[in-house]
């Protein structure tokens, strides 16, 4: 590569960009300037941009950035061929048809979730979603199962910043019930849905783990078929989190005792 064709600018916008993928993921402008090592008037022009282009957002309320949606679109592109959607994709369809239901792969996305893939169930009745759908993630399985896992000031963030609305009676609508709820999916690995943001839908999803342990997504089975506070419940949950636990361990996540 010949140094004469390089656009410094370009450059230093690209190194912003990859601060994110660090850390916490969210920055003032200060920090950012500090991580890459730019004065302040020139990261901030630099993230006006990015932020024009949809590539970062500005959290109004706080002054912090963080990626937008367009850098998950370029990145989704790479995502089709990547491991986590071509590994998940198989397993997903196996499930979907152990369960007869539909089975979804989700990422966080600030307080939403941004379905990745989709299984449609092979019984004619199943859940309407569409890759690229949102949802809010505190009253899907898939959001509660993400958010639970998130380090605590990144968690409480995220909360802080939910805008509650009631779909069906047994919406949480409360922080307080959102945190108590947070806290029984930790300890026991999977989260539900009971029909809190459909009232004919029932989730049951539990997290996906990368090479170094960190929740990456998460993987639900949705649909009308009453699953939750029946017998089959426990079926339900184990056939679940065995998928989790094989697309998890694809990625390169190795359990260690005691986890």
């Amino acid at each position: 590569m010949k140094d004469r064709y390089l656009i410094n600018s370009i450059l230093r916008a690209c190194n912003i960009l990859k601060s994110f993928s660090q850390g916490k993921g969210i920055f003032k402008i200060s920090e950012l300037a500090q991580q890459v090592h730019l004065d302040r008037s020139t990261t901030y022009r630099i993230l006006l941009s990015l932020e024009k282009s949809g590539l970062v957002e500005k959290d109004k309320k706080t002054g912090e950035y963080s990626l937008g949606v367009a850098a998950f679109e370029v990145g989704s592109a790479y995502l089709r061929r990547a491991d986590l959607v071509q590994v998940s994709k198989p397993i997903m369809s196996e499930l979907a048809l152990k369960v007869q239901e539909t089975v979804h792969l989700a990422i966080l996305s600030h307080t939403e979730i941004l379905y990745l893939d989709k299984i449609d169930s092979p019984r004619t009745l199943g859940v309407i979603s569409k890759i690229g759908q949102r949802a809010p993630v505190y009253c899907t399985a898939l959001g509660k199962t993400l958010l639970a896992f998130q380090p605590e000031e990144q968690q409480s963030r995220i909360i802080e910043q939910i805008q509650f609305k009631s779909f069906t009676p047994r919406t949480i609508t409360s922080k307080s019930r959102l945190i108590k709820e947070l806290q029984v999916v930790r300890e026991q690995g999977y989260s539900l849905d009971y029909r809190e943001i459909e009232e004919d839908v029932e989730c049951i999803a539990a997290p996906i783990r990368d090479h170094n342990g960190n929740i990456i997504a998460s993987i639900s089975i949705s649909g009308p078929q009453r699953k939750i506070q029946t017998p089959l419940e426990k079926k339900f949950v184990g056939q679940v989190v065995q998928a989790a636990g094989l697309i998890s361990s694809k990625m390169g996540y190795v359990e260690k005792g005691g986890d």
